[in-house]
């Protein structure tokens, strides 16, 4: 549950919001019990990143990423932009190239605000999952390329047949108590040291 925010507004459109405005999104996320941490300095973001459970950007289409930018190098949060309506909204909101998990404007109500903030947190929760599961194929991807091309190697060095190179580097791997992966690299290492020399 997502309950601590820090609310990063643009010093281009903080004079926009004041403090009592009810569009001032920071003050209202505190009337419906939220705790928000503000703040226009970005070099501030990095002191309080780690006190909250996403982060709110209040900026034009124009800084947007830059700020999501140099913010979340400091740690992964759920995104939330709070789109600032002195800016008009066009297509190249399609182009942007960070991780927006939700939209907020100061014209939505109480109720558009928690749901938004609620489909934010599983949202979030999902890119992460889609994130670990794309590192993992990759490095799947990897291991079978190391694989196939240690395989390659034995069968032209000991001209022997695929599934024989296959047989002989699980051998190994189990002899030595290595992963597959890692006998392998061991192979084209080695082979490429060879190769090297001659």
């Amino acid at each position: 549950m997502i309950d601590r925010f820090l609310l990063f507004i643009d010093p281009e459109v903080k004079d926009y919001y004041k403090p009592t405005d009810s569009t001032n999104l920071g003050s209202r996320l505190q009337d419906l019990g939220y705790r928000v941490i503000k703040t226009t300095d970005v070099s501030a973001v990095s002191t309080y990143i780690h006190q909250v459970d996403a982060l709110i950007i209040c900026s034009s289409i124009a800084n947007i990423k830059t700020f999501a930018k140099q913010s979340l190098n400091h740690r992964s949060l759920p995104l939330i932009w709070w789109f600032h309506e002195g800016s008009s909204l066009m297509d190249e909101i399609c182009e942007l190239e960070i991780d927006i998990d939700a939209l907020l404007c100061s014209n939505m109500s109480n109720k558009e605000i928690h749901w938004s903030l609620h489909l934010c947190s599983n949202r979030f929760l999902q890119r992460i999952q889609w994130q670990k599961e794309r590192e993992l194929l990759l490095s799947k991807l990897e291991e079978r390329k190391h694989l196939e091309k240690a395989k390659a190697i034995l069968c032209e060095l000991k001209k022997i047949s695929e599934q024989e190179a296959y047989d002989f580097i699980r051998k190994q791997a189990m002899d030595e108590r290595k992963r597959m992966v890692d006998v392998a690299i061991s192979i084209i290492t080695a082979y490429q040291i060879l190769v090297a020399n001659k």
